[in-house]
């Protein structure tokens, strides 16, 4: 038998076998690399989603504990039986921010009365004649075009036809890119007043500090946390300085009614007509009241606005808005370096 003898030709094959077996090994082992570091890329994304919804969880409870914590100093004035609301009051008073568990929290609690309802211009889908007369002293004041009522008029009352010159209407609101209809209702939320015919954002910013949405059973304001500017909106011809002199003469404990309010020098030469709305207008005490929470957890920060309602000593939240476009100076300043990692 001839023995086998390796020529050049054979070790060339074998060689050419090692080297793609050596590629094969290779894209093997590569392929292992990067199903492993997919598995590794998942498990963490994975960890990092549950990571976020346990902030996002957290940070509900947060809310959920300011509610209670709102609620409970409100309900602890009602059964105090105090009659009137002012700024001396307990749940009024500015709580400063305090530590939990992965964060902090900075609640705010303030008299939803202070500002004017918007909703109010409706009563029995007619327009209130004393609330309409306010508002438009109230544009006319922030030099705001008066003309503006008719449109939001038009936004809150149930009918199709157009109120004076310048209402709207389905026929105006369905030609705009995007076309959507009138509401015909009461507004919402405030942010809402931005798809009313005139109000743009800068101007929602202008009317924020003296206008609020509150159901519309909600038709007055507490003269003990008015502002300067919406007492001069209510008398015609008080002047700043006379409007602020009467607010720092407010008593500790507020006005006891809205007569002892009118009985003051700046409402002598105020006529018949005038008294009579305002006495219509006004009130001493209050039955809806805003939360601001503040809440920052991890590196997640989160404002959390909530209406609350006080009824016969019952609280409950009827209304709540992330990040809402208005909020308060004081409650703003609370915590400080609120931009860089707010919440979307």
């Amino acid at each position: 038998m001839t023995p086998f003898k390796l020529t050049p030709k054979h070790v060339q094959a074998r060689s050419s076998q090692r080297g793609v077996a050596l590629i094969t090994m290779m894209l093997i082992a590569a392929l292992a690399t990067t199903l492993v570091l997919a598995m590794i890329g998942r498990q963490s994304r994975l960890q990092a989603e549950i990571g976020a919804q346990f902030q996002q969880d957290q940070i509900a409870e947060y809310d959920r504990g300011a509610e209670y914590f709102a609620m409970a100093a409100l309900k602890a004035d009602s059964d105090d039986g105090n009659k009137t609301d002012h700024p001396n009051e307990y749940w009024a008073q500015p709580f400063p921010a305090f530590p939990v568990p992965g964060g902090v929290i900075a609640p705010t609690v303030r008299d939803a009365q202070a500002r004017f309802n918007l909703n109010s211009l409706i009563k029995n889908n007619q327009v209130d004649p004393v609330s309409l007369r306010f508002f438009k002293q109230l544009l006319e004041q922030l030099a705001i075009p008066v003309e503006l009522t008719d449109s939001l008029v038009d936004w809150l009352d149930e009918d199709s036809l157009p109120t004076g010159s310048s209402g709207a209407e389905d026929d105006f609101y369905l030609r705009q890119n995007p076309a959507y209809r009138c509401a015909n209702r009461s507004l919402s939320t405030f942010s809402e007043l931005r798809l009313v015919k005139g109000f743009s954002s800068d101007l929602l910013r202008q009317l924020a500090p003296y206008v609020t949405v509150l159901p519309s059973s909600a038709r007055s304001l507490n003269v003990n946390f008015l502002s300067p500017g919406l007492l001069e909106a209510m008398v015609p011809g008080l002047s700043p300085n006379n409007a602020l002199e009467l607010l720092q003469r407010r008593p500790a404990d507020g006005w006891e009614s809205v007569e002892q309010f009118l009985d003051n020098p700046v409402f002598a030469s105020a006529t018949p007509e005038v008294r009579a709305g305002l006495q219509q207008l006004l009130s001493v005490d209050s039955q809806y009241f805003e939360l601001y929470t503040r809440i920052r957890f991890g590196k997640r920060e989160r404002l959390q606005w909530s209406l609350l309602s006080r009824k016969d000593g019952q609280l409950k939240m009827i209304a709540s808005e992330r990040n809402p476009l208005w909020v308060p100076d004081n409650e703003a300043a609370a915590m400080g370096n609120t931009e860089s990692d707010k919440e979307e």
